[in-house]
């Protein structure tokens, strides 16, 4: 493992997403969401996936120059073309119009097809809960769970994610509907570790520790056949509500394809004061509780780790490291 300053490593992808041609702001936008999920932990949605981007913009399954445009809009609503854009880029326009409705409707909520990957959805709306709103966000991802008594995978980790303005740091909720999410698998094959057993299944449905065998298999819903249910809510908000892919139809950021992934997202903004003012203090009554039971509230432990790492930098396997210098042509 090698550690690494997190502003170096942001000049470090940012460099490597205009070398594809991606116009710097967007870059910026995407090394930034690389970086943030690593600093808060969430390395599968981190710069594991740099590599990744790279090969997909390299083959032209990414448009690194995308012209995203309203095809369908109404005084709330927005229904986005994301002109196969890198993920973030999609996804912070689609947060950035959902306030904008939500500032004058009470409420905006943004649909998006022929979107990308847009990693860590607490990204976003910790954003959106900067400007005092409510948000929630949905995206699918390619299959990884088959339904209940079935044993073809169908449905991606769909995560489901919401963000609350305190008068502090947001409570955020951001989870997979899986047991865990795919990049935790993928994160542990690449380098060599196994897997808790009830994470997944391999390919003849038995439990498995072995993520190659996890990959091969399937991934197991989060709480049964509740979390496949949940993960089918996100597949209709975001695939089926923006006519983007569904299901098998859509492709994922580490999957081999001659196409683009057409991922859907949707995005939702409130506005508390439209309603009932002082949500902010509210808000901050239910976390101090929670702490007080001798809990955390959601976000407590991503807050956490992004001030540790910022004093102490982010850890980055050898084998990331390797994959960074073969494709960018130099270490971070």
């Amino acid at each position: 493992m090698s550690r690494f300053p997190p502003d170096a490593l942001l000049r470090y992808a940012t460099r490597a997403l205009v070398a594809m041609d991606v116009p710097e702001p967007d870059a910026a936008l995407v090394a930034e969401s690389l970086v943030e999920a690593e600093l808060e932990g969430q390395a599968s949605h981190g710069l594991l996936r740099l590599p990744f981007l790279l090969d997909r913009l390299r083959a032209g399954l990414i448009n690194p120059r995308p012209a995203l445009r309203a095809i369908a809009e109404r005084a709330a609503t927005v229904l986005l073309d994301a002109d196969n854009a890198l993920g973030p880029v999609a996804g912070m326009r689609a947060a950035e119009l959902a306030v904008e409705r939500a500032r004058a409707s009470g409420t905006g909520l943004v649909a998006v097809r022929r979107g990308n990957h847009i990693g860590s959805l607490g990204f976003y709306l910790r954003r959106v809960t900067a400007g005092g709103m409510v948000g929630m966000a949905f995206t699918n991802g390619p299959p990884a769970m088959s339904p209940p008594g079935g044993s073809t995978p169908y449905l991606g980790t769909n995560p489901i994610a919401a963000g609350f303005p305190t008068t502090g740091a947001p409570v955020i909720v951001d989870m997979a509907t899986s047991q865990v999410a795919r990049g935790h698998i993928l994160k542990a094959a690449r380098v060599r570790e196994p897997i808790p057993e009830g994470w997944a299944v391999d390919a003849e449905g038995q439990p498995t520790t072995d993520p190659q065998a996890a990959i091969g298999g399937r991934l197991l819903p989060l709480g049964g056949e509740k979390g496949f249910v949940l993960a089918l809510l996100v597949e209709v908000l975001s695939g089926v509500l923006s006519d983007a892919a569904v299901g098998p139809e859509v492709v994922g950021t580490f999957t081999p394809a001659d196409r683009e992934s057409n991922v859907g997202h949707c995005f939702l903004a409130i506005d508390p004061d439209a309603l009932a003012p002082g949500f902010a203090v509210r808000m901050d009554r239910v976390a101090a509780d929670l702490r007080r039971l001798g809990g955390r509230a959601p976000g407590d432990r991503r807050h956490a780790e992004r001030a540790r790492r910022l004093l102490e930098g982010v850890e980055l396997s050898s084998q990331l490291v390797a994959d960074l210098r073969e494709r960018v042509g130099s270490e971070p």
